[in-house]
């Protein structure tokens, strides 16, 4: 008990708080990164101070090991290896950049942040951990000058150091009692019997008669040569005697509380019990893990796109590739340039209802799936799948489309957020739809398809559209198409499970062939004009066309939907 008190007041001293000792950051480091989870203790809290002595204002701030590692990667930072109180802060430092690619402090996965001269994190040993970074404020600066501490709070501990010492005491005491009664018990002196001089003399019994035998000798004590009556020894009752097994058992028992409680406060003092009070504790260093887009993120992401969208459009498309990427940014700019040609004006709808989800990534890039339901239209829901290339990136949407609300499935989260990934096989449908897809939208058969909806929705209206060119009144030779799916961007590797099955989105791309003859100008109208790539005379004209769609399963059920699809370009040859 004692050597236990003893180490828990020399590490903790009588404070309450024990720190460890000051550090000067290397000059060139961006960076001080702290995992919170090597700090090996619990059941308390732990307090990162950092100050400057040339005033430079200080940013500090918390977030998954995930954003961290991806955004200082390659990047000049002091990283504390090992936490001990109340001895030095074990720290190296890494060369690398002198700043990371993007600004740090303008990161939006930020959990925690704080500027400062001085500037201070607490955090709880107990909770969740996270990666603590220390960096300078403002662009173009370093942490040349600055100093950290870390501090852990240890109240309690002195107090129950304080109660052991007292239980010591009392054991102690406890220990001496116990000792002392069963040495006693084993030199204990040989019981004294009551002995009377027998008075009554017989004949033949005086001085000198003899040994006494003879009929009254029977049933007599022999002692020092007197005879003494048996009748007159007091031997004790049975039924008052103690049994010598029941006052051992008593004092065993007692020795065994004695004993439990010894142990019980033992176990507390050196940190065996879940005590809240600052105990040792062996770190559980595991891979950080975080999904896209966070539970309750979904809706200022979508208004922030939203946004930024109606901007670039009133703008003309300037900044578009900052928030949208292929092949969504095709289908963009060619709505672009047929608004401005029909003077019309483009707006980004205004989502009402936002779901978001993505599965678990333990490193970048990353992917996650958006649905939104526009306000005023209430019957369809858009979905977008966007990607995060990096920490240092925003999320830009890559493709979207629509689907009917009351179609719109039930994603299952778990306790953080994430969105497992769609089952084994559907991969493997998806591949399968978009050549049926390509090929449908080639000769227009779709009995054969494993997806339903083909003959529906914007399938339909192409199949249409390429009917009328092909018509004997559009006076063209010939009209070929020729379609195969979009390749440039994985979708297969990017599907959700759903309540009763899963979601995935594709795209197939076609390129449409007309042959006019020679005596007849080509007027396509204005959409195919205002994407016009070149002003090559010709009598052959090529346009480009987007078919995105979304593909659902449900059960053993895959349906194809498609609400539109898009005009990119035109050529002439």
């Amino acid at each position: 008990m004692a050597v236990l008190v003893v180490s828990a007041l020399s590490v903790v001293g009588t404070d309450e708080f024990t720190e460890t000792e000051d550090f000067t950051v290397k000059d060139g480091a961006y960076a001080v990164v702290l995992d919170e989870a090597i700090v090996p203790y619990s059941g308390t809290s732990v307090t990162v101070e950092a100050a400057n002595a040339d005033g430079k204002e200080l940013f500090v701030g918390t977030a998954n090991g995930v954003d961290t590692d991806s955004i200082l990667d390659g990047v000049a930072q002091e990283q504390i290896s090992n936490v001990e109180f109340p001895s030095a802060v074990e720290h190296r430092f890494i060369p690398g950049d002198a700043a990371p690619e993007a600004t740090l402090t303008d990161r939006d996965w930020w959990i925690s942040q704080d500027t400062g001269e001085k500037v201070a994190k607490t955090f709880d040993l107990d909770a969740d951990p996270q990666v603590l970074v220390i960096s300078a404020a403002n662009e173009g600066e370093n942490l040349d000058g600055t100093t950290v501490s870390l501090k852990m709070r240890v109240e309690g501990v002195l107090a129950l150091s304080l109660f052991g010492i007292a239980l010591g005491i009392i054991l102690a005491g406890f220990a001496a009692f116990f000792f002392l009664r069963w040495f006693n018990g084993r030199i204990r002196p040989e019981k004294k019997t009551a002995v009377a001089r027998n008075t009554d003399r017989g004949s033949g019994s005086g001085p000198g008669s003899g040994s006494g035998t003879g009929a009254d000798a029977e049933g007599a004590n022999v002692d020092s040569g007197r005879v003494q009556s048996s009748r007159l020894v007091k031997h004790p009752d049975p039924a008052k005697a103690a049994s010598p097994r029941g006052t051992n058992t008593r004092g065993r028992r007692s020795l065994r509380m004695v004993t439990a409680a010894s142990l019980t406060t033992g176990l507390a003092l050196s940190g065996c019990t879940a005590l809240p009070v600052a105990q040792p504790h062996s770190p559980d260093i595991t891979p950080y893990e975080r999904t896209a887009m966070r539970p309750g993120e979904a809706g200022t992401f979508m208004t922030g796109y939203t946004e930024s969208l109606d901007g670039i459009l009133n703008d003309g498309g300037a900044g578009l590739e900052k928030i949208q990427g292929e092949p969504l940014i095709d289908r963009t700019r060619a709505q672009i340039l047929i608004a401005k040609k029909a003077k019309q004006k483009l707006r980004a709808p205004n989502f009402s209802e936002v779901v978001a989800g993505s599965p678990s990534f333990t490193e970048y890039p990353m992917w996650f799936y958006a649905f939104g339901t526009a306000k005023g239209d209430e019957k369809l829901t858009q979905v977008q799948l966007a990607t995060r290339e990096s920490a240092s990136t925003d999320p830009i949407v890559r493709t979207a489309s629509y689907i009917p609300t009351d179609q719109m499935p039930t994603l299952m989260a778990d306790g953080h957020g994430a969105v497992e990934p769609g089952p084994e096989g559907f991969n493997k449908e998806m591949t399968t739809t978009a050549d049926q897809v390509s090929k449908f939208l080639v000769d227009g058969k779709a009995d054969k398809a494993d997806a339903d909806g083909l003959k529906e929705g914007g399938f339909k209206d192409f199949r249409g559209y390429l009917g009328d060119l092909r018509g004997k009144d559009s006076g063209f030779d010939k009209v070929d198409v020729s379609c195969k799916p979009y390749e440039k961007l994985d979708f297969t590797s990017m599907t959700l499970s759903t309540e009763h099955g899963a979601i995935g989105m594709g795209e197939v791309r076609c390129t449409l062939t007309i042959e006019v003859p020679d005596d007849y100008s080509v007027d396509l109208g204005d959409t195919i004009e205002a994407v016009k790539s070149n002003d090559k005379d010709g009598n052959t004209v090529k346009v480009d066309t987007a078919h995105p769609y979304v593909l659902m399963k449900t059960g053993d059920e895959l349906s194809a939907v498609a609400t539109d699809w898009n005009v990119l370009s035109s050529r002439f040859e």
